[in-house]
Order: structure tokens, then sequence, then C-alpha cells
């Protein structure tokens, strides 16, 4: 446990109690339940030689989602500038038009990373999803849409990225398909940011598999829901500090232990705003360590002084 993780959470309960509106409660626990967990974003890591190829990364949006994507991607290249680079694939909706891809290619301007978009396919439409929306499905799609790459990272647009992805991705899976973090203590872990083994998703015929789960059942998490359904046995953990989500709330302390949150506190790699507050939201919701989002977000150009 923790040092002083009960005391507190009784702190934060009490810090919640304050505040008119409910993302400021929210904001108030935060402030107290997450201190001091996290201490050196952006400290400059031990220089090593460039990684000699690109990096294969994923990320899936609609044009809604665009400018939130350039954020991710921007917080990528500046935790990987002289460290490595990265072949960066887009899967997006039809919406996203080529003005829009623009600004993603903006992006990578004066590094040797290359923006690649590819429209998802049909294969989920009859596919339930409730409120979501469709481009929530196209994470499961890649092992189909880019036959060509055998290993690659995907991680959701609310993230962002604080350190460079090389040791993620020369990670041994040994028999396992993908890597992910486990957000409960039975092992169930969030799709938002993983390492996909697509050659071997592909051989074992596993993406038929997503498409046919993803029609049988309403799940809550759809994607995320099929991914642990049909993978039990074949994922290997990652640390906290390859997910750390913002929703995590009072759990964080139960589920993981004072090493890994020791380790979150000086090796934070991705940062996942996963609640339902978002840093890019007006400035009276948003959620803890939303600066650290703005820092990146106002060297895309994209965003308007933030007040």
């Amino acid at each position: 446990m923790y040092k002083y993780s009960k005391f507190r959470q009784i702190c934060a309960t009490v810090a919640g109690c304050f505040g008119k509106t409910r993302a400021a409660r929210r904001l108030h626990r935060d402030r107290v339940r997450y201190h001091g967990l996290i201490s050196t974003v952006g400290q400059t890591m031990i220089p090593r030689k460039k990684y000699p190829e690109k990096i294969p990364m994923a990320f899936c949006f609609d044009a809604r989602g665009c400018k939130m994507a350039a954020v991710t991607l921007k917080s990528l290249l500046l935790a990987s500038k002289d460290r490595c680079d990265y072949d960066v694939y887009c899967v997006v909706t039809p919406d996203v038009d080529e003005k829009m891809r623009d600004i993603i290619r903006g992006v990578t301007a004066g590094t040797d990373s290359v923006v690649n978009f590819v429209l998802g396919n049909n294969d989920f439409d009859e596919s339930w999803r409730g409120n979501w929306p469709v481009a929530m499905w196209y994470r499961l799609m890649l092992p189909k849409l880019l036959p060509n790459v055998d290993r690659i990272i995907y991680a959701d647009i609310d993230i962002l990225l604080c350190r460079d992805l090389i040791d993620i991705y020369e990670l041994e899976l040994g028999n396992n398909l993908i890597a992910a973090v486990p957000t409960r203590t039975n092992k169930y872990f969030n799709s938002g940011f993983l390492l996909m083994d697509l050659a071997g998703i592909r051989r074992e015929g596993m993406y038929e598999k997503w498409v046919t789960e993803s029609k049988t059942h309403q799940y809550k998490n759809p994607d995320q829901d099929v991914l642990n359904y049909t993978l039990q046995g074949r994922v290997q953990f990652l640390p906290l500090r390859y997910n750390f989500q913002l929703s995590h709330g009072s759990r964080i302390f139960k589920i993981y232990s004072a090493i890994e949150l020791d380790d979150l506190k000086h090796n934070l790699t991705v940062l996942h705003y996963s609640d339902y507050m978002k840093p890019w939201h007006d400035a009276d919701c948003r959620p803890v360590f939303s600066e650290l989002w703005w820092n990146v977000a106002r060297q895309t150009g994209l965003f308007p002084e933030d007040k």
C-alpha cells in the first residue's frame, strides 16, 4: 500500500465536498489524491544513439478529434526528439478532409517522422457502439488495414506522451498478442494504449473473432470489452507508467503497488485524460494536470492562448 494512502483518500474525500459544480469537486479531490505522484515530466533522459528504424504508431479519429490528435502526436515527437522517429498511421473517418490531414502532417515538420492516412473499413458498421463514435472500432481494424506492419503501438487521442516509446516497442511479448496496463485487480485492461502484435493477430484469425464478437454482445465499453474477452491469457501486462488514467480515482492505491507508484512518479510515459473532464474543455471543467497538455497544445498553434 502506498504510504499514507488511506489518509490521502480521506483528505481527498473531504476536499471533494467543496465546489459548486461536479467538475470543481472532482478537481479538488484529484489534486489531493494525485499530489506528488508525478514529479519529473519533461526532464532530460539519458542520451542514447538514435534508434535506427522508424517505430510504427497508430491513432484513430474523426474530424472532431483532429486537433486533439495533433497535440498527442506533438507530445510524442517532443518526447522523442533526437531519440527516434515514427511511421504514424492515422486511421480516420471520411470527414477528415485534406485540410485536416495537412494539420497532422504539419506537426511532423522538421522531423523524419512520416504520417500515413488510412480510411477505416466497413467491417464493424453493424457492431454495437452505443453513444461512442464509429472510430472507436478502428483500433481493432489495424491488423487488416495494415497488412505489411507486424507490430504497432496504438494510443488514444486524449493521451499525452511524455517519453519516447523505444522500450515498449522492443518489449518481448512471448505468446501474448498485445501488451496493456491493467486497470482492475482482475487484470481487466484499458484499450487506450496498446502494443499490438499484428502479425500474430492475423495468424490466429483474431480479427475475424473480433468482428463476430462485436456484433454478438452489447458491451458497456465495446472495443475494450471485446479485447478483454477475446484475449484472456494472451496479454502482457505493463507498468502503470504506460497508461496513468485520471479516471482511476481512489482505486489507484488498491490496484498498484508502492513500487509501481514510485516508478510512475519518476518515469511517467503515458498520461491518459480518460475521465469525462478533458484539458481542452472550458477552464472550469478541466482535470488535474491539464497544464501539461496545454504546454504542448500551445506549440501546435491550433488552440488559442489558454485563458
